[in-house]
């Protein structure tokens, strides 16, 4: 090594900053993003649907009853758009040829550390979109009741968990449609399985990542009593998310980028 090959390389946090500025100028413009919340947004105002309408006369303490386990159903569509999203994102790059020019300019494992944290945002926003739609459209009928901080936070967490589920099946499966289809069931299997299965769904991605953040699985079905602890949910689902992205950089980094 030689000296001027020292003073020519950039250090670790140059090229850590220069990654991240570059995925920010992307983020900055990201038109899939606002569609897919604007999409999140009137999904989950379609919760207000399935309320009966007398409830609006009801006492407090039953409307909290209600509208306690919603929680749990605005964080399913939180965690099943953010899915598509991060999925959707990467997809999308790859196919309009973006993924390859930014090979040519930075190292591939760079360029996927740039891309996680701001897949992580963005699912973060997607589910703040379904809160909005779903907090809005249940207001006429419970105000406010059920609203409080801890719970919003809750399901900001599982987006931003869920997007980076959904990039890492985008990392595998590459195919622009087919990922779109592959992210959502893969996240959203559980809930076919909770039925039928409920101690085994309860380990599954999406329950360990609601558990995990605290929110209620009774209204998928799961019981307080089966499956994983809230701690043990949050590890669980930890290790789900990054196995799949392990999976996915173990694709990008070994396969051909078109």
């Amino acid at each position: 090594m030689t000296a001027a090959s020292v003073v020519t390389r950039p250090s670790l946090l140059r090229r850590a900053g220069r990654t991240l500025a570059a995925q920010g100028r992307s983020f900055e413009v990201d038109l899939p993003l606002g569609g897919i919340a604007a999409a999140t947004l009137v999904l989950s105002a379609s919760i207000a649907a399935s309320i009966p309408a007398d409830v609006a006369g009801a006492p407090d303490d039953v409307k909290m009853l209600v509208v306690g386990p919603l929680s749990a159903v605005i964080g399913v569509y939180a965690a099943v758009m953010a899915a598509i999203y991060g999925s959707f994102r990467y997809t999308l790059d790859r196919r309009s040829g973006v993924v390859a020019q930014r090979a040519t300019l930075q190292s591939r494992p760079w360029a996927l550390v740039g891309r996680v944290p701001f897949t992580a945002l963005g699912g973060a926003m997607v589910a703040a979109a379904a809160v909005l739609g779903g907090r809005l459209a249940l207001v006429p009928t419970f105000g406010l009741a059920g609203v409080d901080l801890g719970g919003v936070l809750a399901i900001l967490a599982v987006g931003a968990a869920a997007a980076v589920w959904g990039l890492g099946v985008g990392l595998v499966v590459q195919a622009h449609l087919p990922a779109l289809f592959v992210a959502p069931f893969s996240i959203s299997a559980a809930l076919m399985a909770a039925s039928p299965w409920p101690d085994i769904a309860a380990w599954m991605p999406l329950p360990t990542m609601l558990r995990g953040a605290g929110l209620d699985l009774a209204a998928l079905g799961v019981g307080e009593a089966v499956g994983p602890t809230q701690e043990m949910a949050s590890a669980l689902a930890t290790a789900w998310v990054a196995t799949a992205l392990a999976a996915g950089a173990w694709s990008f980094l070994r396969r051909d980028v078109r």
